[in-house]
């Protein structure tokens, strides 16, 4: 009167000589504990099924990961009393918590066919367990396309990474972690940077570094470290660029605009010469006569003009030579032992007329104007006669090897007076008036 029904009485493995559940009908207690003990009906199905207790040892096993949801219990799962040939095993797809075991059929509703899936489309006859390669013998039938270099790519292992709940699907939003995709990183199949993956937990541990994807892409060899983001934007690998501020030698002027491979042949970048002369040899119009520093005379804004600061030489520019052309003293380019003395730019002129051989010129020249000069030698005549200061022009007509006095003194008016005073003679003037005075005497 108590019985909910009969027991299964099919046989099966043979446990401590018991082949099925209806050999120990009699025996209620094998199965139900009483009321005032601590057992549970689960206890006593362990006391028989030690291959079950083996498995829950097993974290990796159905009915450990089954037993981790406290809701659950055998029963669940397995239900007696509905007759002698009713199945132990009530399972469907749509009854079991599937969720448990750590993978969702949220996404395994139905086949390819539109039919409902059933237990035995992935576990075959025994649900208990499961072999790895029903996901890719199902998906390959699906998408051989798109399964084919995925499984090169990750393996077999499907569970490793799929969930059921598409957790890792095409629609992962890469926002969410670290590494940010913008640019050309939009896209791209996620084995291109997550390679060797044979787990989720591998997607996290990728590297976040450009060389890991780009080494093979390095043009400069290791020269520019592994900072490739430095010179390189995720918009495209090219064009490139680099701040030039961050190392020993800043762009300015002219080089702003210079192409990389104007200074850095062979695209070798590491320890190129920072010196003018290693890329400027080639426009040296002094052929090496002032040697490699370019920078004394030359800037970054332009290659011409071009200035020398002629106060760090041995010669110093001041008055009019400031503004002379560097050619009309430094002929054919040679800059370098080039003679300082005047006579060698100044030549003689006529109207010296060879007059002070092996004198400097700067006795009576200044560097401020060749005229007007000054004289400050012997002289037979007073040179500062009359009332103002003369120049050596002023009676040394055409040159200084003739002189006149008539310059000022008007000839006629001479003449006048020395007629007067019977006098005929007076074109030499210096016979009378060697001092410039009104002396006279002779005939």
């Amino acid at each position: 009167m108590f019985s909910a029904g009969s027991l299964n009485s099919q046989a099966g493995d043979s446990i401590g000589g018991v082949t099925s559940h209806a050999e120990i009908g009699k025996d209620c207690a094998k199965c139900h504990p009483a009321p005032w003990e601590s057992d549970t009906l689960g206890d006593r199905c362990m006391r028989c099924h030690k291959d079950i207790v083996a498995q829950l040892s097993d974290q990796s096993s159905m009915h450990s990961m089954l037993m981790k949801n406290e809701i659950l219990t055998c029963r669940s799962c397995h239900a007696e009393h509905r007759g002698q040939t009713a199945p132990l095993t009530n399972i469907s797809s749509k009854s079991f918590p599937h969720n448990t075991t750590g993978y969702s059929l949220n996404s395994h509703n139905t086949r390819k066919d539109g039919q409902p899936f059933v237990c035995s489309d992935c576990h075959g006859e025994d649900v208990s367990r499961f072999d790895i390669t029903s996901c890719s013998n199902c998906h390959q039938q699906m998408d051989s396309k798109f399964m084919f270099p995925h499984v090169k790519a990750y393996g077999v292992e499907c569970l490793a990474c799929h969930d059921g709940l598409d957790t890792l699907n095409k629609n992962f939003d890469h926002s969410h972690v670290q590494f940010k995709l913008e640019g050309k990183h939009l896209g791209l199949e996620c084995e291109k940077c997550h390679f060797n993956i044979s787990k989720a937990i591998d997607f996290k541990t990728a590297s976040t570094e450009c060389v890991a994807c780009h080494l093979d892409k390095d043009a400069h060899k290791g020269e520019f470290g592994k900072e490739c983001g430095n010179c390189h934007q995720s918009a495209g690998w090219k064009p490139a660029t680099f701040d030039h501020s961050l190392s020993a030698f800043k762009l300015e002027g002219k080089h702003v605009d210079a192409k990389c491979v104007d200074c850095h042949a062979n695209n070798v970048f590491k320890g190129t010469p920072s010196a003018c002369f290693s890329c400027h040899q080639k426009d040296d119009e002094h052929a090496g006569n002032f040697g490699q520093d370019c920078g004394a005379c030359h800037k970054a804004v332009g290659w011409k003009p071009a200035t020398f600061d002629h106060s760090l030489s041995n010669f110093n520019l001041d008055g009019a030579h400031v503004n002379v052309e560097c050619n009309q003293c430094h002929k054919n380019n040679i800059f370098k032992g080039t003679p300082i003395e005047c006579a060698l730019c100044h030549n003689d002129p006529e109207y010296h007329a060879g007059m002070f051989p092996g004198q400097a010129c700067s006795q009576c020249h200044t560097a401020i104007a060749w005229r007007p000069a000054s004289y400050d030698g012997p002289h037979t005549f007073p040179i500062n006669h009359g009332e103002k200061n003369n120049t050596c022009a002023d009676c040394h007509q055409p040159s200084l090897r003739q002189w006149t006095c008539y310059t000022c003194h008007d000839r006629g008016e001479i003449a006048s007076k020395h007629l007067e005073e019977n006098i005929s003679k007076f074109e030499d003037c210096l016979r009378c008036h060697p001092t410039g005075g009104k002396e006279g005497g002779g005939d």
